[in-house]
This record gives C-alpha cells, structure tokens and sequence, in this order.
C-alpha cells in the first residue's frame, strides 16, 4: 500500500470512528432533551385542557407542536438506527447487506428491490466494509433525493470483480464532469466518500444521471489482488 493509500485509509478509519461517536452524542444529548421537551409540552397540554377549555386553538396548536415533536424523535432515531454499524468480520456480506435492505425499508417505507447473484464468501473486511457503507448512502439519497418509493440494489461476482449497483427512476441531476467524469454535484451527497473508500480498494466507481430519468451509482471492486 502506497503512502497515499495509508494515509487515506488512516483518514477513513478515523471518519468511520469519529461517525459512530457522534451518533451516541446525538442520541444521549439532543435526543433526550427533545423528549424532556415533549414531555413538558404534554403536561402544559394537560393542565390547559383543564383552565382553557373554551380556547381550543390554543390546544390544538399545543397539540400539534408536540406531534411534530414526535415525528422529529421518530425520525432522528430511524436514521441513527440506520446508521449504526453492524458486525461484518464473522457475516458473509450478502446476509450483510440483506439485513441493511429490511432495516432500510423498515424504516423509511422505500421499497428496495435486491438482486444478490453468487457473491462469494471470505471477502476481505475492508470490501465489506465500503460496499455497505456505499449502499447505505446511496439509498439514503434516494429516499432523501429522488422523490420516489422505489429502488433496485444488484450485487453479483463478474470474474475476478464485485459489482454494485444502486439505481432509482427519481428527479435525477444534469452532471457536470470534472477529471474522470465525476459529478461535481456528487460531493454535496457523500458521493466523495464513496469515491475515496473504492479508491482504496483500487476500484472503480461512476455515476449516471439524466434531470426527470433517475440516476444509477455503479461499483467495481476487484476480489484479489
């Protein structure tokens, strides 16, 4: 590995740390004090019920603050729930990314269609790793992105290569290309990080995308070298 490569490597393990830290921040700090405020508005709701009865706007404003409270909590609990990190070393990464496909749908309602095709076993942890890490962000900015309830995930050996595919018929962007046709939209959608992870792996990683026609995410990792 050449001193770039370390260093990038370093710099991804160091993210990839940094990540989960900030998920417990989240949850143990902000987190909390939105249920402390939930709780507070319910009781302010209770009493006022009480002493206001003939204001029903008032309570029902009451009422629908502490609903989109509500709905805030659930929604940053789904996505640190999204986000955490399972156990690769001992899983074979098709039970892997299976399990993140129902996670994600369970969560967010978006329909992932998986198509896993003779993905071998005993692929190294770093793969695992970026292949996961990739389909995660890249459904993330469907459901965040796309405007649509629908996406399809294929991964399969192809000779001495892993190939990955995460594609939806949404909004789409008109990419502007840099070097190596690269999108520059894609740095604002972690497409970045997806980049330097298959990088490291000596990989590829291309982006289609046409406005109105949705956009496909296509992976290539060589399996040993």
């Amino acid at each position: 590995m050449t001193d770039e490569k370390q260093r990038l490597q370093l710099l991804l393990n160091a993210s990839e740390e940094e990540f989960q830290r900030l998920i417990l921040d989240i949850h143990d700090q902000p987190v909390q004090k939105l249920f402390a405020a939930l709780a507070q508005l319910t009781l302010l709701h209770s009493r006022l019920s009480d002493l206001l009865p003939e204001q029903p706007e008032i309570l029902a404003t009451l009422q629908r603050a502490s609903e989109l409270l509500e709905s805030a909590l659930s929604d940053i609990r789904n996505l640190l729930s999204t986000f955490r990190t399972p156990e690769f070393t001992h899983r074979k990464l098709d039970q892997i990314i299976e399990d993140l496909i129902v996670q994600f749908e369970t969560l967010t309602g978006l329909k992932v269609n998986l198509v896993q095709k003779e993905v071998p076993e005993g692929i190294a942890l770093p793969v695992k790793i970026a292949v996961y890490r990739i389909v995660q962000e890249a459904l993330s900015n469907v459901y965040r992105h796309a405007g649509v309830n629908e996406a399809w995930v294929s991964l399969y050996q192809q000779g001495n290569h892993l190939r990955l595919e995460i594609r939806d018929q949404g909004h789409g962007f008109a990419p502007a290309t840099e070097e190596e046709g690269h999108p520059q939209q894609g740095k604002h959608l972690g497409l970045e990080g997806m980049r330097e992870r298959v990088a490291l792996l000596n990989g590829r990683l291309w982006i289609e995308s046409q406005t109105g026609k949705g956009t496909s995410v296509s992976v290539e990792i060589p399996l040993h070298e």
